[in-house]
């Protein structure tokens, strides 16, 4: 596993490793090979001790399972490029690659007061899962349709009952995570943040995390 250590800004980073047996990390970048990307799974102490607190409360059998918390500038770079390029390969114009992207990837900022969510480590991407699997939630993860959107299900009628089930499980998710406090982003289920400028906004509170990188 890759060892990290960062700089202390405020609140350190730490590890999500073995902290609960109802948190389960799945990496998905690191397992897809991104540039940047580690076993481990890192978000600011605040946060963690949050997501710690809402895998107690989980019924037996269920658990969070983390896929991506704080991110590097490389790995965001990367994320970033490869999801312009797959918005145009679908066809998009310029224009509308311009006005939608930012629903779905952050730009890749330097700016320390003005990072992508995930390079504040405030940032989470999570699902629920029991035991026979990750619940259902009506799309994978990094889905970039409007089927993700986080209310899609909400206030359409005869949905199917495996419709029905992801839409009481984005619920489900966004009751626990926003009862903790978090705020959630509305173009991705998964997508949920504490102390970052989107939870700042919202909130209407100052922002509690800018972004941080490892020490040289």
């Amino acid at each position: 596993m890759m060892q990290q250590t960062f700089i202390k800004q405020s609140e350190p980073l730490v590890s999500m490793a073995g902290r609960s047996s109802k948190i389960t990390i799945y990496p998905s970048y690191f397992l897809q090979g991104m540039p940047g990307t580690a076993e481990d799974l890192f978000l600011r102490r605040g946060v963690a001790d949050k997501l710690l607190a809402i895998a107690s409360q989980l019924p037996e059998g269920r658990r969070l399972v983390l896929i991506d918390g704080w991110r590097s500038l490389e790995t965001q770079r990367f994320i970033y490029t490869q999801t312009v390029a797959q918005f145009r390969k679908a066809g998009h114009s310029e224009e509308k690659i311009k006005k939608e992207i930012p629903g779905f990837v952050a730009y890749p900022s330097t700016d320390p007061a003005k990072p992508a969510p995930h390079q504040t480590g405030a940032a989470i991407d999570l699902t629920l899962a029991d035991e026979d699997g990750w619940l259902e939630m009506g799309t994978d993860f990094d889905d970039f349709t409007e089927v993700a959107y986080l209310d899609y299900y909400e206030g359409k009628t005869e949905l199917s009952p495996k419709e029905r089930q992801a839409r009481d499980n984005r619920r489900r998710l966004k009751q626990m995570m926003e009862d903790a406090g978090f705020t959630h982003n509305p173009s991705e289920w998964w997508h949920y943040s504490y102390g970052d400028r989107s939870w700042s906004q919202e909130h209407h509170e100052t922002q509690r995390y800018g972004g941080i990188v490892p020490e040289l």
